[in-house]
C-alpha cells in the first residue's frame, strides 16, 4: 500500500466502469468478480439485517441532537442500495439539524444507465432514489461529493482501490459496512492492510457489521482491535459478523506541521463569512447547511460585485494527465460544482446552462496533452472530437480537434452567489468594509476604518479575495491580483448558433440576453479599473486568430458572411471576413482575479506566522526534521481565497471544505489535499528554502 504523503500520484491507473450481466429476474451481477450485488431476495431487508441492525444505527439516528453528525463508510458503492437504505431510515429517525455524512469506495463505477436501472428495483425507496440518480459517476480516480436533502445527508464516494483512498481519507468513522464482493472472489480489497485503516479511523464507539464470516475475516478484525460476533445473516446464508473498536488508536502518522487544529470550541454555533463572492456564499452556505447561523459581511452594496460579477462564467476543468494535487482537486470541484448547479438551478429563472465546453488546442504540446488526457478519462467526463465533429456539436466548422466536457456550460456567476446565500440561517449584509480583526477573550471583534466595532464572532472566515491579506494575520499569504478584462458582443443572426461555450487561448460563450461574452485578459501588475479600448481589440484579435468563423458570424453584416461559414474552412477565410466585418462590443468589465504562487487556493485555518517561524525554525537546517507539537493557529480564524480563474470550480467544494473543518466533521477531500491547500504551506517551504 502506498503512502499518500510521499506518493508519486503521475502513474494513477484509469479506472473502468462495472461490467454487468442483468439476469432475467432483473438482478444485476458483476462480470468481473462473478458475485451478486445485493440478495435475490430482498436487497432492502438485507441491508437492514446486515448493516443497520448490527451497527445499532436506528437507536444512534434517534438520539443524534440538532447540530450532531454520523458518519459511516462503507466499502463497495456497488448500486448505492446500502446508501438509499440508511438515508431513508435517517430520514426517518433523526431529529431535524442532525446529519448523515457517508463514505463509501468504489473500484468501479456503475455507467449511469446500469446505475438507474439498477435503483429503478426499489419503488420504496424512490424517493431517496429520485435524487441519487441524477448523480454523474465517471470513473476516474479520487473523491466525488454530493449533498441532499438541503445538506442534511452527504455522501463522499472515494473511486478507485479501497486500501489507497481510504488510507488518505481525514477523519473519523462511527460505523462501518464492509461491504464489496466475496473475499473469495475479490481477496485484494480484504487485505489485513485494510483492517488496519479502520483501526486508524476508528474510535471508542466504533462499530462494523459484514456479511460474511470468512476465517481470514475474523483473524483482521481481532488483530487489529475489534471484537467479534458472529450472528446469523439474512436469508439462505448461515452466519455473518459484527462488533465494535476496543483498541485505542495510534497516534497521528501526519508531520506536525500539517497538522490542522481541533474544530473550534464555541458557546454558540455562530460565524462570519467576510466577502460576497462566489468563496464566500459558498462557505456560508456550506456552515448553513451544518446548522451554522452566518452573517455574510460584503463591502459593496450587493453580493458579487467583483470577480464573481462577470456576466458569463465558464465552468470546465483544465486537468493535467500527470495528476498532480492541482488536478485531481479541479477534477474533484468540477464535479461536485455541476451537483451543486444541477440542485440549486432556479427553473423560473436559471442561470447555470450545461451546454458543454470544448478546449481547443493553441500548440502541438497541448495537443498530445489533450490527447494523454482522452486516453485516461472516461468518455462520460471527457473526450476528444475531430473537426466534424466539432462541427456538429458547436454549429460552426472550426477546422480543429478539440477536447469535449460534454457535462460543462456556463453560469451567471452572480444569481449563483446570490442563490447559495438564500438560505434562513444565512444573514447578509452589505456595505460593511471590515478594516481590521481583534481579538477579545474568545470572539473576534470585526472593525470599521474608524475602529468602531461592526460585529464580533467566536468564528471567522476571511474570502476577500485579493483583499484578504489587508488583516495583519493574514499579510504573509502570497496572494497577487491579475487584472483581466472581458468583452461583451452584440448577438446576431449567425452568431446565435454558437451553441457551445469555446475555449483556446480565451473564450466565448454563447449568448446571454442577446450579448456574447469574450474573454478575459490576463496582465500582471496592472490596477487600472477602467474597460480600455485597446483591450477589447485584444480579446478581438484572440477570437479572430483562434476561431474566425465565430468572430466572422459575429460581424455587422454577418447575415451576409455567416450564411455559408458552416463550409468555409481554414484561417484566410476568417481573416478576410473578419476585414470587412468588425464584430460589435456592446460593454465591457474589469476585474482581478486572486491567485498564488502555486495556483491552488488557499483553504483552511490561518497560522500565527511569527509563532510559527519559532517553533519550525528547524526546518532551516532539517527539512524532514519532526518537531513537538502542533502549529500555533489563531483559534476560529479561516481563509478561502486564492481561485485565480477557476472559482466556479473550486469555491463550492473550498466551501464544503471549510465547514467540514470549522463542524469537526469528517473532511471532503482527501488528507493529501488538504495539505495542498494548507495556507501555512507556503511558510513551510519559505523556512525550508530558509528565505524568511
Amino acid at each position: 500500500m502506498s503512502d499518500p504523503e510521499n506518493t508519486a500520484l503521475s502513474d494513477v491507473p484509469a479506472l473502468s466502469h462495472a461490467k454487468l450481466e442483468w439476469r432475467d429476474d432483473g438482478q444485476p451481477v458483476s462480470s468481473q468478480y462473478n458475485d451478486i450485488y445485493f440478495s435475490t431476495e430482498s436487497g432492502p431487508e438485507e441491508t437492514f439485517h446486515t448493516f443497520i441492525k448490527p451497527n445499532r444505527l436506528p437507536e444512534r439516528f434517534i438520539s443524534l441532537n440538532a447540530g450532531e453528525c454520523i458518519s459511516i463508510a462503507e466499502t463497495g458503492f456497488g448500486t448505492g442500495l446500502n446508501f438509499l437504505c440508511v438515508w431513508q431510515r435517517f430520514d426517518e429517525l433523526a431529529v431535524d439539524g442532525a446529519r448523515l455524512h457517508f463514505i463509501s469506495t468504489e473500484k468501479h463505477p456503475l455507467k449511469q444507465e446500469d446505475f438507474q436501472r439498477a435503483l429503478a428495483l426499489w419503488p420504496q425507496l424512490k424517493q431517496q432514489a429520485s435524487e441519487l440518480a441524477g448523480l454523474y459517476l465517471p470513473a476516474c480516480q479520487g473523491q466525488q461529493h454530493f449533498v441532499f436533502a438541503n445538506g442534511r445527508v452527504r455522501l463522499t464516494l472515494l473511486t478507485g482501490d479501497v486500501l489507497d483512498t481510504l488510507s488518505d481519507f481525514p477523519g473519523k468513522v462511527d460505523a462501518w459496512f464492509l461491504d464489496g464482493f466475496a473475499p473469495s472472489k475479490n481477496p485484494d480489497m480484504w487485505r489485513s492492510e485494510l483492517f488496519d485503516i479502520m483501526a486508524r479511523k476508528s474510535h471508542s464507539q466504533t462499530t462494523y457489521a459484514t456479511f460474511t464470516a470468512a476465517r481470514s475475516v475474523r483473524d483482521h478484525l481481532i488483530r487489529s482491535g475489534y471484537s467479534v460476533e458472529k450472528v446469523p445473516a439474512f436469508g439462505k446464508k448461515r452466519d455473518m459478523l459484527r462488533g465494535q473498536f476496543l483498541h485505542s488508536t495510534p497516534a497521528s502518522s501526519v508531520r506536525p506541521e500539517w497538522q490542522l487544529p481541533d474544530a473550534p470550541v464555541t458557546k454558540q454555533q455562530q460565524a462570519i463569512v467576510i466577502g460576497g463572492g462566489l468563496a464566500g456564499t459558498s462557505t456560508a452556505r456550506s456552515l448553513a447547511e451544518r446548522g451554522w447561523q452566518v452573517t455574510l459581511l460584503d463591502q459593496h452594496g450587493q453580493l458579487a460585485k467583483e470577480a464573481s460579477g462577470n456576466p458569463q462564467g465558464i465552468l470546465y476543468a483544465k486537468l493535467s494527465p500527470h495528476h498532480t494535487p492541482l488536478s485531481r482537486f479541479i477534477l474533484q470541484g468540477y464535479l461536485y460544482s455541476i451537483n451543486l448547479l444541477n440542485q440549486l438551478q432556479d427553473r423560473h429563472s436559471p442561470y447555470w446552462y450545461q451546454t458543454s465546453v470544448v478546449q481547443m488546442p493553441v500548440t502541438d504540446k497541448e495537443y498530445k496533452r489533450y490527447k494523454a488526457l482522452a486516453e485516461q478519462f472516461p468518455e462520460d467526463l471527457l473526450f476528444m472530437a475531430d473537426s466534424e465533429q466539432l462541427a456538429t456539436l458547436t454549429g460552426f466548422r472550426l477546422n480543429r480537434s478539440g477536447l469535449v466536457f460534454p457535462k460543462a456550460g456556463w453560469v451567471k456567476p452572480a444569481h449563483f452567489c446570490q442563490s447559495l446565500a438564500d438560505h434562513p440561517a444565512i444573514q447578509t449584509k452589505t456595505g460593511h468594509r471590515v478594516a481590521a480583526l481583534k481579538k477579545e477573550g474568545s470572539e473576534w471583534v470585526l472593525l470599521n476604518k474608524q475602529q468602531e466595532e461592526i460585529i464580533r464572532s467566536e468564528v471567522v472566515v476571511v474570502a476577500g479575495g485579493v483583499h484578504s491579506h489587508q488583516f495583519p494575520e493574514l499579510e504573509h499569504l502570497p496572494i497577487k491580483p491579475i487584472r483581466g478584462q472581458l468583452s461583451q458582443l452584440a448577438e446576431t443572426a449567425s452568431s446565435s448558433r454558437l451553441s457551445v461555450c469555446l475555449c483556446s487561448e480565451g473564450y466565448i460563450a454563447p449568448a446571454c440576453d442577446h450579448e456574447h461574452t469574450l474573454g478575459a485578459t490576463f496582465d500582471f501588475n496592472d490596477d487600472c479599473l477602467s474597460v480600455r479600448k485597446e483591450d477589447h481589440q485584444r480579446n478581438l484579435d484572440m477570437l479572430l486568430s483562434q476561431m474566425p468563423e465565430v468572430y466572422a458570424a459575429l460581424g455587422k453584416n454577418s447575415s451576409n458572411s455567416g450564411s455559408n461559414s458552416g463550409s468555409n474552412s481554414g484561417s484566410n477565410s476568417g481573416s478576410n471576413s473578419g476585414s470587412n466585418y468588425s464584430p460589435d462590443v456592446t460593454g465591457g468589465r474589469t476585474g482581478f482575479r486572486c491567485t498564488t504562487p502555486d495556483y491552488l487556493p488557499l483553504v483552511g485555518p490561518v497560522v500565527n506566522k511569527d509563532s510559527f517561524i519559532k517553533q519550525f525554525a528547524l526546518l532551516r537546517k532539517d527539512a524532514k526534521a519532526l518537531i513537538d507539537g502542533k502549529a500555533d493557529y489563531f483559534e476560529g480564524l479561516y481563509v478561502n481565497t486564492g481561485h485565480g480563474s477557476r472559482g466556479l470550480v473550486t469555491c463550492p467544494l473550498s466551501g464544503e471544505i471549510i465547514a467540514s473543518m470549522i463542524s469537526g466533521d469528517s473532511n471532503v477531500v482527501e488528507h493529501s489535499l488538504l495539505k495542498a491547500l494548507n495556507p501555512t504551506r507556503f511558510l513551510i517551504r519559505n523556512l525550508i528554502k530558509n528565505t524568511i
